[in-house]
C-alpha cells in the first residue's frame, strides 16, 4: 500500500462512487460496494454447536470484566490443561505491559509464530456501556466463527459510564496484547501471521480503532498484528457530526457522550481521539464493513470511513444492508458466509 495523504477531490469521489453499488456474491472481491436484503433470522443464532467447545471466563487482566471465552473449532483442544496466567497477561499489575502506554510490551518482543490456525477476536456491542461476551447472538457469533474453523477469542471490557474512554479501548487493546502472547499462541495453536478482529455496533468501532492503531503497537518487533477487520454497524466519526441527523437518537447521543466522558460535544476532544475515521494510514489492514441503510447508526458514517480507508488503498467490502437491521443482526445466512469467506481469504 502506498503512503501518503491523497487529494480531498480523491476522498470526495471515493464516497461518492459508494452511491453507485453492485450486486454482491457470497464470495465478494478485495475491494467491492454491495447493497444487498437480509433476512430476518441470525444465521449463527439458528445453529447448534455440538462439537465446538468453548472455554469460558479466560482472564487477560485483573478486573472482573477483563475476561474473555475462546471457542474452539471441531476435534481441537487446548494443547496444555492450564491457560495462560493472569500475571502473564498484557496489562496486569506489576508486568512489563502495565507501565507501558495502551497496554502495550515496555520493549517489544519477536512474533513468535508458533502455531497453525487462523484466529478472530471479537468484540461485543451495546453502546460502550452494556453488553456481555455471554449475549447468547455474541455467544452464537463465537461459536459460528469456530464452527468455520477460526480459533475465536470472544471478550468482555470495561463499560461507560463508569470507566469512560478510554478504557474500553485500552481493554481491547490488552486483550490483542494477550492473544500474540507466546504462550496463548501455543495453547489454542494461533498463528500470530493469521489473526482478525470482528465487531459490532461499539464493538466495531473499538475493532477500527484497534485497527487504525495497530501500527502504533510497541508490543511487537515486527509491527502490524492485525491482518483483517469486520465491522458491523460500528460508529466511526463521534464528533457533533454524527448527531446532525434525524436518524440518530437522544438516548444513544447520551451514551456517546457518557462513554466519551463528556458533558457536550463542542468540548469534548475525547471524541476525535475516539473516531477511526481520524485515524486510518496505509498500515491500516483490509475491512469488511455492513451497515444497514435506515438504522439508527448514519449511513454516512460508514461510507466516509470506507471512502477513507480507500484514499490510503486499504481495500474495502463494503456492504449495506436495506432495512434497519443494526449490527449482528445483519448476519443472515448469506451475509454471514460473506464475512466468512472474507476472513479466509484475508487470513489465509
Amino acid at each position: 500500500m502506498r503512503s501518503g495523504r491523497r487529494t480531498l477531490y480523491a476522498l470526495v469521489a471515493a464516497v461518492v462512487a459508494l452511491g453507485a453499488v453492485a450486486s454482491c456474491s457470497a464470495d465478494p472481491a478485495a475491494d467491492e460496494n454491495a447493497t444487498v436484503t437480509a433476512d430476518p433470522v441470525i444465521y449463527p443464532l439458528s445453529l447448534r454447536y455440538h462439537r465446538i467447545d468453548v472455554v469460558q471466563d479466560v482472564p487477560y487482566g485483573a478486573d472482573r470484566l477483563q475476561q474473555l471465552d475462546v471457542c474452539l473449532p471441531a476435534d481441537s483442544a487446548p494443547r496444555t490443561t492450564a491457560t495462560p496466567s493472569v500475571a502473564a497477561s498484557a496489562g496486569a499489575p506489576g508486568s512489563a505491559a502495565s507501565s507501558a502506554p495502551g497496554g502495550a510490551s515496555a520493549s517489544a518482543s519477536p512474533r513468535a509464530a508458533v502455531g497453525t490456525r487462523p484466529a478472530v477476536m471479537m468484540v461485543h456491542g451495546g453502546s460502550w456501556s452494556h453488553g456481555d461476551k455471554d449475549t447468547a447472538a455474541y455467544r452464537a457469533v463465537c461459536q459460528y466463527l469456530a464452527s468455520e474453523g477460526f480459533v475465536t477469542f470472544n471478550i468482555d471490557y470495561r463499560l461507560a459510564p463508569t470507566d469512560p474512554f478510554p478504557a474500553g479501548l485500552d481493554d481491547t487493546r490488552r486483550a490483542l496484547d494477550w492473544v500474540f502472547r507466546p504462550s496463548t499462541l501455543e495453547t489454542y495453536d494461533v498463528d500470530a501471521d493469521r489473526v482478525g478482529v470482528f465487531g459490532g455496533s461499539a464493538g466495531g468501532n473499538l475493532a477500527a480503532m484497534l485497527a487504525v492503531e495497530d501500527h502504533e503497537s510497541t508490543a511487537y518487533a515486527d509491527g502490524d498484528r492485525i491482518r483483517a477487520v469486520v465491522d458491523l454497524s460500528g460508529p466511526t466519526d463521534l464528533t457533533a457530526r454524527s448527531t446532525r441527523t434525524d436518524g440518530v437518537s437522544a438516548a444513544f447521543q447520551r451514551r456517546q457522550l457518557l462513554y466519551l466522558g463528556c458533558t457536550a460535544y463542542d468540548a469534548c476532544p475525547a471524541a476525535t481521539r475516539a473516531s477511526p475515521a481520524y485515524h486510518v494510514t496505509a498500515d491500516t489492514a483490509p475491512f469488511f464493513i455492513g451497515h444497514s441503510t435506515q438504522e439508527f447508526i448514519p449511513l454516512w458514517e460508514s461510507q466516509e470511513f470506507a471512502a477513507a480507508l480507500r484514499a490510503h488503498d486499504v481495500p474495502v467490502t463494503f456492504v449495506a444492508v436495506r432495512g434497519t437491521a443494526h449490527s449482528i443482526a445483519q448476519l443472515d445466512e448469506a451475509m454471514s458466509k460473506r464475512v466468512v469467506a472474507f476472513l479466509r481469504r484475508q487470513l489465509r
